[in-house]
């Protein structure tokens, strides 16, 4: 174990799984705090890096490899001094909401065939903050790893938060962790995740003591009050707000704005089209029973042609040994937002109807990449056109094409909106009176 180190900190920041360094654009855009370095095994996203940070260090690869060059860099650099904050957003997909005696019960057995080893990838996380003990860390990251169990570093079964808390306590840390929906901070979408910091500054951690428990409902001080909503001065920022302004698009008709090539959409195919022309303001396909031809209303839960016409309805269907059935899928599928209220989640798949709520409220489409832009507040005034996506080949890409439209979507996707990252960075530095 790393001893206590008592020296000062500089007022830097480094960031593990980093992404496509969107969440730094709160830090170093917003409040001018470099970002000294970055960890990232993904090409693509290392590479989006390197273009919009051009000053950061860039570890490329894996955290279980890097980790001690990535600390030896902090400790040459600052010449002994401690790094003022540590950013980290491990990879998502793995965090399992499974109960975890069940999950518990399988490790000790030694069969590990639900684990998943992106899970795991906190150790070396820990290790980092172990050995650099910033300040302050941010540790982002879907709301069901409050549930996760892992194996730590000693091979045993452990909630995820109780090891960072076992972890990190000894070294003077008090850490909280809440689930907050973004879209309370001015994010026009909503976005449950779970933020989780740690300060070992002793005014501030005397402030906000450790709890028992470092998950609670109760929103901790350490986090900055929500700034729209219920109980704010401020409403909600809606769609309509966010991206009403935008030029008409249409899914078979015009995937793009001339003007505008960030203002594109993937073409749907005539079924898609049929089923969602259909298809009203925050609703979904699914319950659309009203015949397009007849008019008539239908009623069978599972029918997929008219009661009285025999004409398709716009319902998502299949054809299936030779006959139509209705898609097995969520009431959430083919379904479009509404324009009075934020937006749902912008996942790696906004880009697909069937995914969730992904409908434009109005027009024949789903959201372009400007518009997931806009509602990530990447796009915003206060580092628009800074962050570029150009040059960074990824997926399929046309013939003069000169960024990846897969790229956006998915890098956004799992992005903490930059906005977000300059709201809790601003409350650290008013906890310590800097601003």
């Amino acid at each position: 174990m790393a001893q206590i180190i008592d020296t000062k900190s500089q007022l830097v920041t480094g960031s593990l799984f980093s992404g496509g360094g969107i969440g730094d654009i709160g830090i170093e855009w917003g409040h001018n705090i470099p970002v000294l370095a970055a960890c990232e095994i993904v090409s693509t996203r290392a590479l989006l890096i390197r273009k919009n940070f051009p000053k950061t260090k860039v570890f490329e690869g894996d955290i279980w490899k890097l980790q001690n060059e990535y600390i030896e860099f902090f400790q040459q650099t600052l010449k002994g001094k401690r790094p003022w904050l540590i950013s980290l957003s491990p990879p998502c997909q793995g965090m399992s909401a499974n109960g975890a005696g069940r999950i518990s019960s399988s490790i000790r057995a030694g069969k590990r065939s639900r684990e998943d080893a992106r899970n795991r990838l906190i150790i070396p996380g820990i290790q980092v903050l172990e050995e650099l003990q910033p300040d302050w860390f941010i540790l982002e990251n879907v709301k069901r790893m409050e549930n996760t169990i892992i194996r730590n570093e000693d091979n045993k079964p452990e909630n995820i938060l109780c090891c960072l808390s076992r972890r990190l306590r000894p070294f003077g840390y008090s850490i909280h962790s809440n689930i907050l929906d973004l879209s309370s901070y001015g994010v026009p979408h909503h976005r449950e995740r779970l933020i989780t910091v740690g300060c070992r500054i002793p005014g501030i951690v005397k402030k906000f003591p450790q709890r028992t428990k470092i998950y609670s409902r109760n929103q901790s001080g350490m986090l900055p009050p929500p700034s729209h909503g219920n109980h704010t001065s401020l409403p909600k920022v809606s769609v309509r707000e966010a991206i009403g302004h935008l030029p008409y698009l249409d899914s078979q008709t015009r995937l793009t704005d001339p003007e505008d090539p960030y203002h594109s959409i993937p073409k749907w195919n005539p079924n898609q089209y049929f089923w969602m022309k259909h298809t009203l303001e925050g609703q979904t396909a699914f319950d659309n029973f009203t015949c397009p031809s007849c008019g008539h209303q239908n009623q069978g839960d599972e029918n997929v042609s008219c009661e009285k016409c025999g004409k398709m309805l716009p319902r998502p269907a299949v054809l299936e040994h030779g006959k139509w059935r209705l898609i097995r899928g969520f009431k959430t599928s083919y379904r479009r937002m509404k324009w009075d209220s934020p937006a749902s989640t912008i996942t790696m798949n906004s880009g697909v109807i069937s995914s969730d709520i992904k409908g434009h409220p109005e027009q024949n489409r789903v959201l372009s990449l400007r518009e997931i832009m806009l509602l990530s507040t990447l796009d915003h005034p206060k580092w628009r056109k800074r962050y570029g996506f150009e040059g960074v080949r990824y997926g399929r890409m046309g013939k003069g094409e000169n960024f990846s439209k897969k790229l956006v979507r998915e890098v956004i996707g799992e992005s903490i909106p930059p906005i977000v990252m300059e709201r809790i960075i601003g409350h650290f530095l008013q906890l310590e009176n800097r601003i």
